[in-house]
């Protein structure tokens, strides 16, 4: 089965001197996302198979970094290696933009392995990729907002049981995980190409973790 993770973030906020902070606010941002894209992608001392992590920044032209399992190089277990990789191809991002290479909306290697794009969304393309609509969980954590009626709140063993079952006999699998309050209402997307399922989380737990629980999950059911 294939694995998309699918992160969206306002905007890479953080700088190299901010790694060597360690309360500092932009490495706590950092951190987070390095985790997911660690218990995403890394498997013991080796790399997960047929993993693809999106990771959709809007600011200040939104754009997707896109990391496949098959072809990464240069990427290690640890925060400080994702958040070099990000800067470098941020920066790489930037004098490719300013220099016009994205008219044509193609893809833009900035590392082997990591490709970035021009985007209005994070989903871009993704239903090419499968002959029958992929499931595709959003998932915010409990908070005192008023949730869209779309929205259910489950407990972390119903979402246990929610993955199992959609995840049963399918070629392709999306784990939507916004850092802001953001729900796919505000993202046009296709029934014909995803099954949708926004979720709240009641208990407390972190996205990161919650990565790793839909690892385990899939990777028990034999997927």
């Amino acid at each position: 089965m294939q694995r998309i993770f699918v992160i969206s973030l306002p905007e890479l906020t953080y700088e190299k001197k901010d790694l060597n902070v360690s309360f500092s606010e932009n490495r706590l941002s950092i951190g987070l996302l390095s985790r997911i894209v660690t218990n995403a992608i890394f498997l013991s001392h080796s790399l997960r198979e047929k993993v693809v992590i999106r990771i959709f920044i809007e600011k200040p032209v939104s754009h997707i970094v896109q990391i496949d399992s098959a072809t990464i190089r240069y990427l290690g277990p640890e925060l400080r290696s994702l958040a070099s990789l990000l800067l470098k191809a941020k920066k790489k991002f930037l004098e490719a933009f300013s220099n016009n290479y994205f008219t044509n909306n193609i893809w833009f290697e900035a590392n082997p392995g990591l490709f970035i794009r021009l985007a209005d969304n994070p989903f871009q393309d993704l239903s090419t990729k499968a002959n029958t609509p992929i499931p595709l969980v959003s998932v915010s954590l409990d908070s005192n907002h008023k949730k869209p009626e779309n929205v259910k709140s489950v407990t972390l063993k119903e979402f246990e049981h929610l993955m199992k079952t959609l995840s049963e006999n399918k070629n392709a699998f999306i784990l939507y995980l916004p850092f802001i309050s953001e729900h796919l209402s505000k993202i046009p997307l296709s029934s014909r190409d995803f099954i949708i399922t926004s979720i709240e989380i009641s208990q407390k737990i972190d996205l990161a973790r919650l990565t790793n629980i839909v690892n385990i999950i899939l990777d028990e059911n034999g997927k």
